[in-house]
């Protein structure tokens, strides 16, 4: 079976900074970067986990999780309470940001953009500058990782492929190479429960 897809020229871009809340905090005291760290809703045994750091998520510390299971994995973790003022002040230099390279820049969360670039050929470059950009004029420490494809779902699969700092495009090039490294959770409203009404389906591949 051919399966074809969309001809439009992949310049949607979907965007999010890496373990948002958790990266902006190691951003503002540079004494917690590199290290474990969790924004909780309470600094408490019972408080969720909102935001695990990159390096917590290596250790298998998740966002959902709380806060006495993250400390079971590990003792050490720095637990933070939310600080919004800092989250706002980043994603309004974020928007700002964006804006240079697209006529219209659509906040989807606090941590999450979609757009489309002005220019589809030289949209690696300007994905790459806007990266810099980042580090430059608004966190050294802060990282964002990138989906390009034809439309905002794709776009979005995209930019969960390679965390952190990713960089993917799918495109009608690689998009049956992409899908066949996939899983069904890899696909933006897919979760566990909903793969295994899939599979009893007999639907077991992206």
């Amino acid at each position: 079976m051919i399966i074809n897809f969309n001809k439009s020229k992949p310049t949607i871009v979907h965007l999010d900074i890496n373990s948002c809340f958790a990266t902006i905090e190691q951003q503002a005291n540079p004494n917690l970067r590199g290290k474990p760290i969790v924004v909780a809703a309470y600094n408490s045994s019972s408080g969720c986990v909102l935001a695990a750091s990159v390096e917590a998520k290596k250790l298998g510390i998740k966002t959902g999780m709380r806060v006495k299971d993250g400390k079971s994995i590990y003792p050490g973790l720095t637990v933070l309470t939310p600080d919004s003022s800092k989250y706002r002040d980043v994603h309004k230099k974020l928007y700002n940001l964006l804006c240079d390279y697209s006529e219209v820049v659509i906040p989807k969360s606090i941590d999450e953009f979609s757009f489309k670039l002005i220019s589809y050929c030289n949209r690696f470059s300007k994905i790459k500058e806007i990266k810099k950009r980042i580090k430059e004029e608004i966190g050294e420490w802060i990282t964002v990782s990138v989906g390009i494809s034809t439309n905002r779902y794709l776009a979005k699969v995209a930019a969960g492929i390679i965390k952190p700092d990713g960089l993917v495009e799918i495109n009608e090039d690689n998009f049956l190479k992409t899908f066949s490294k996939l899983k069904l959770t890899d696909l933006t409203g897919i979760k566990k429960a909903n793969a295994r009404r899939l599979r009893s389906a007999g639907i077991r591949t992206v």
